[in-house]
C-alpha cells in the first residue's frame, strides 16, 4: 500500500520522508535545477523493493526563476545565459574544469540533514538527477564513510582534478549511472568522462546509456530496481 510522504525539517532542509520497513536502509534522492523534491518523490513508489528503504527527498535551499512568475529550487546557481548559448551551439554544458562555489555549502546541508535524521552512514544509498546527481557524487566523494551506493541520473563530470584525487581514495565504491545519448543540456560525453574517471579509480558500476534526452525513462528504472535490491540486501 502506498505511503504518503511526511514533510520534516531536517538539518535546515524541508524534506519529504517516506517511511520504510523498521531497520531498513535509507535512500536519499536529490532533485535537479529548477525542480523540487516532489519531482523525484514518485520514485519511491515506482521502485518497489523487497526491503522497503526509508526515502529522504529534500527541497534544495535556493529559489530560482524558471519562467515568468515561476520559480523552482536549486542546489547551486547556474549561469543560464551561458548555458543557453552552449545549447544553441550544440555543445551543451561542460563543468569538468570548474567547481560551483555553492557546491560545498549544499554538501554540508545534505550531511546536516542526514545527521539530524540519524541515518547510519554505512546504510545509505544516495543519488540524484542532473544537478542533484552532481551533488550526490560530490557528497559521496567527501563522505567520511562510504555509502552503500551512489546513483547518478543524467549527471556530469565536475571539478575533474578534485574528483579524480578523491575517487582514488575510495576504491570499490558501488555506483549506478544513466544518461541519454541525445541530452542537449548535459552531453553524454560528460557522463562518459565521469564514468571513465570512476572506473579508473577502482569504482564498481556501469553507465546505462539510452536513446533519449535529459530524463529518467522506464528502461533506466528497470535497470535501477535490481541494482538497488542488491544494495539493500
Amino acid at each position: 500500500m502506498p505511503v504518503s510522504p511526511e514533510i520534516r525539517e531536517l538539518g535546515g532542509l524541508s524534506t519529504l520522508v517516506v517511511p520504510g520497513d523498521p531497520g531498513a536502509p535509507v535512500m536519499v534522492l536529490l532533485h535537479g535545477y529548477g525542480a523540487d523534491a516532489w519531482d523525484l518523490a514518485p520514485l519511491a513508489q515506482a521502485l518497489p523493493l523487497p526491503q522497503r528503504p526509508t526515502w529522504l527527498v529534500p527541497h534544495a535551499p535556493l529559489e530560482v526563476a524558471i519562467g515568468p512568475h515561476m520559480t523552482g529550487r536549486a542546489w547551486f546557481p547556474i549561469d543560464m545565459v551561458a548555458l543557453e548559448l552552449a545549447m544553441i551551439s550544440g555543445r551543451g554544458a561542460d563543468l569538468s574544469s570548474s567547481r560551483p562555489p555553492a557546491l560545498e555549502d549544499s554538501r554540508q546541508q545534505i550531511q546536516a540533514m542526514l545527521d539530524d535524521f540519524g541515518a547510519d552512514p554505512a546504510r545509505i544509498v544516495i543519488g540524484g538527477f542532473s544537478q542533484g546527481a552532481m551533488l550526490a557524487t560530490d557528497w559521496t566523494l567527501h563522505a567520511k564513510q562510504a555509502p552503500l551506493g551512489l546513483v547518478i541520473l543524467s549527471g556530469t563530470l565536475v571539478d575533474r582534478a578534485g574528483w579524480t584525487k578523491l575517487a582514488t581514495q575510495r576504491p570499490n565504491q558501488a555506483f549506478f549511472q544513466s544518461h541519454g545519448r541525445q541530452d542537449p543540456l548535459l552531453p553524454v560525453a560528460g557522463a562518459r568522462a565521469l564514468h571513465t574517471l570512476l572506473r579508473e579509480a577502482g569504482w564498481q558500476g556501469d553507465l546505462h546509456e539510452f536513446n533519449g534526452q535529459h530524463e529518467i525513462p522506464p528502461a533506466v528504472l528497470s535497470a535501477l530496481r535490481p541494482w538497488l535490491a542488491a544494495r539493500f540486501g
